[in-house]
């Protein structure tokens, strides 16, 4: 059965005693409460250690820390039930959230997150798989915060509608031909209702937030609609999300069979933003700064649609093909992205699972590779 959505206030009020501070008794009965249904990486850190350092925090750390895990006890199938609220949440309680972090991305010694945006043109061929995959959706986003705001858990109204208004500087100056389409009521760029659904009918804009018992409980949806929108380039093959899980997903959709022509158009965005002034903000160690730790590292995502009938048994078979793809580090997920269904034709959204301890162009060709894998199976099924 479906959560009911909480949001952050309401849910944050569950774990206060009667004078308004953190009750540590109350989070940790939650967390044991839950531990008979699911334990998230959120719960299995919450140790007795842990806590003691959390005590000794001042009254306005411990609430920050208690907002940290709101996602996590309110949602019971939770599997991280983490979300940073300030890009410096990572380094100040890093007493909970390093050893968090590391058993999720699989860190091994002292690895840092390195970046390489050098993928070649003219390598990565879809065709030289598949003949048939002449013009495919490739799609490659990445997560952004800007160095000198909140993450979006944290923020108010105010500085998400501020945040809006210093994009939309950006996107009036750093050279791409393009339009901003706002969510906010009153904003000059406003949009109606049915022009928003006209955007997510063609996968563009992001779904209302206030449904997403993650995102209300964590406070990421908070003041909705307030701050959001969406920058669409005029050949609609380029977008940035405002005010999404993280202040920006910069996002990059080609059709064709040249993985290397979705990252090049993806750059070329960043660097624009970068030139624009903003400083993304980013962590020595884990790199991209994401409010979902499993964001970090690169913050990139690179996926195709393709087709995988015989694997799926005409889509009658996710389950089949989520698994195959695992063995080759993929993640395979429904042709609307992220909890939806495979199509009749099998039709599934394809992208590497790494996040950290991989390079961009490492992202590329470890989705190129494992394609290879897929469709050699999805031809040998079609013969059985």
């Amino acid at each position: 059965m479906q959560q009911q959505c909480v949001f952050k206030q309401e849910a944050r009020k569950l774990y206060l005693d009667a004078e308004g501070n953190v009750d540590f008794a109350k989070i940790q009965a939650r967390w044991d409460e839950l531990k008979s249904v699911k334990v998230s990486l959120g719960n299995k850190y919450f140790t007795p250690e842990v806590v003691e350092k959390a005590r000794t925090l001042p009254q306005q750390d411990q609430q920050r820390f208690l907002d940290l895990m709101l996602a996590g006890l309110t949602n019971d199938d939770s599997s991280v039930g983490i979300c940073a609220t300030r890009p410096e949440d990572y380094d100040f309680y890093a007493f909970y959230l390093e050893q968090l972090i590391r058993d999720y991305h699989q860190i091994q010694g002292d690895t840092k997150q390195l970046h390489d945006w050098n993928i070649p043109i003219d390598e990565y061929v879809l065709t030289k798989i598949n003949p048939t995959l002449e013009k495919v959706s490739m799609r490659a986003r990445v997560a952004r915060n800007v160095k000198g705001w909140n993450l979006p858990p944290s923020m108010d109204k105010e500085e998400r509608i501020k945040f809006e208004s210093k994009m939309v500087e950006v996107f009036d100056s750093f050279g791409i031909p393009g339009k901003y389409y706002s969510l906010t009521p009153g904003h000059k760029n406003q949009i109606s209702d049915k022009e928003a659904d006209e955007l997510r009918h063609k996968h563009f804009l992001f779904n209302d937030m206030t449904t997403d018992n993650y995102l209300t409980a964590s406070g990421v949806a908070s003041d909705w609609p307030y701050g959001r929108g969406i920058w669409l380039s005029e050949d609609q093959t380029k977008m940035i999300w405002v005010g999404e899980e993280d202040l920006l997903r910069i996002i990059s959709i080609v059709q064709g069979n040249d993985l290397g022509m979705v990252d090049k158009s993806l750059h070329d965005l960043l660097t624009g933003i970068e030139k624009s002034g903003l400083q993304f903000a980013e962590h020595p160690v884990y790199g991209v700064i994401t409010t979902c730790p499993t964001n970090m590292g690169t913050g990139k995502r690179q996926s195709i649609l393709g087709k995988f009938p015989n694997i799926t048994k005409q889509g009658t078979d996710e389950k089949k093909l989520k698994e195959i793809a695992k063995q080759f580090g993929l993640q395979a997920r429904g042709c609307g992205g992220e909890h939806s269904s495979m199509d009749k034709e099998g039709t599934a959204d394809i992208s590497p699972s790494a996040r950290f301890g991989v390079t961009e162009a490492s992202v590329t060709k470890r989705l190129y590779e494992g394609l290879i894998k897929l469709y050699e199976i999805e031809v040998q099924a079609g013969k059985e």
